[in-house]
């Protein structure tokens, strides 16, 4: 993140004032925005302001750490997590009451009673763990 900003300093004022803009919109909003894409430069988690600087195109970790900290803004617990199965892996992030994912683009809502098996499910298999 330090390298990233390194030159693209002129355009830190933008991005504080896209920040604030973001803060007051609904998370399904902010996350209809994002764009999956694999990380070019090894496999690195940008910081919020980072992502909006690289207009909201991120992995998967990128996803999370963005619904973390608008979850946080808005005064909502919430948890990165980690599914794996033997061949690969994939991060989301759950609120702390368990009603809430979100994976990438899409806000998913939860049973709480049995959020472990709807996550799981929601990925058809997918991934066997929850880390």
């Amino acid at each position: 993140n330090c390298v990233f900003w390194l030159f693209r300093l002129n355009k830190i004022a933008d991005v504080r004032r896209t920040i604030s803009e973001i803060k007051g919109i609904s998370i399904e909003s902010l996350m209809r925005g994002f764009c999956w894409q694999e990380d070019k430069a090894g496999d690195w988690t940008s910081w919020p302001t980072t992502l909006v600087c690289k207009n909201l195109n991120g992995d998967c970790d990128d996803a999370a750490t963005l619904a973390k900290w608008w979850f946080k803004k808005h005064g909502i617990e919430a948890r990165i997590l980690n599914l794996y199965s033997a061949t690969e892996g994939h991060t989301v992030c759950v609120t702390k009451d368990r009603g809430t994912m979100v994976t990438n683009e899409r806000v998913v809502n939860l049973n709480p009673t049995c959020w472990e098996r709807e996550v799981l499910g929601y990925f058809n298999g997918k991934y066997e763990v929850i880390i």
